[in-house]
């Protein structure tokens, strides 16, 4: 059964919520570990750009289990998630703020996805309204995650997403599905309501 769904009304979108690893860049098969290997996807700086420009809050959240599992420490996480957010404002577009959870699955914290401690974070230091905040992502912890929040689940048909369209469907977890962040970004601004 297909559980794609589609937003057909105007709604005022002020936060996008971005998954880091394959929206913004490449995602390796098992965790980026090292500086050589970020590899920005071609359409996000301008993707982001646009955003910025529409006055957007733009904020990442990733988990990142490497760190938990011991195979990168916290210094170079934060090392490879600079690289990255420097090349995606590239084009002169804004990463507001980025949030990472370095546990594993076994730690059984309350902030890696799909849980949502990362997102009430964001809420709480930046005064996020989630009812006007929509999710860029390609793994099924973000479509669950955009599921509890009750917001908005843009799927990219990059990394994770193939797969993750599958649980999706089987899941009947609602998702918007998008080839890129590119396309992300025209239906996100198509939805903005740009009288409020």
């Amino acid at each position: 059964m297909h559980h794609e769904y589609y937003i057909k009304y105007i709604m005022k979108i002020t936060t996008v919520f971005l998954d880091r690893d394959g929206v913004l860049n490449v995602d390796k098969p098992e965790y980026l570990l090292s500086l050589t290997d970020v590899q920005i996807h071609d359409d996000v700086p301008a993707a982001v750009k646009k955003l910025t420009d529409a006055g957007m809050r733009i904020i990442v959240v990733s988990n990142q289990a490497g760190i938990g599992k011991g195979l990168l420490d916290e210094m170079d996480a934060e090392m490879i998630f600079q690289t990255i957010i420097i090349g995606v404002e590239a084009d002169g577009g804004k990463i507001d703020a980025y949030y990472y959870c370095p546990h594993t699955k076994d730690d059984e914290c309350t902030c890696r996805k799909p849980e949502i401690g990362m997102f009430m974070q964001a809420v709480k230091d930046h005064g996020v309204l989630l009812e006007e905040s929509v999710l860029v992502g390609d793994g099924f912890c973000d479509a669950k995650a955009a599921e509890t929040l009750n917001i908005p689940f843009y799927l990219v048909r990059r990394g994770w997403g193939p797969a993750t369209k599958r649980k999706c469907d089987t899941a009947g977890t609602p998702y918007v599905s998008v080839k890129d962040l590119r396309e992300a970004v025209e239906k996100i601004l198509a939805l903005k309501d740009t009288t409020q």
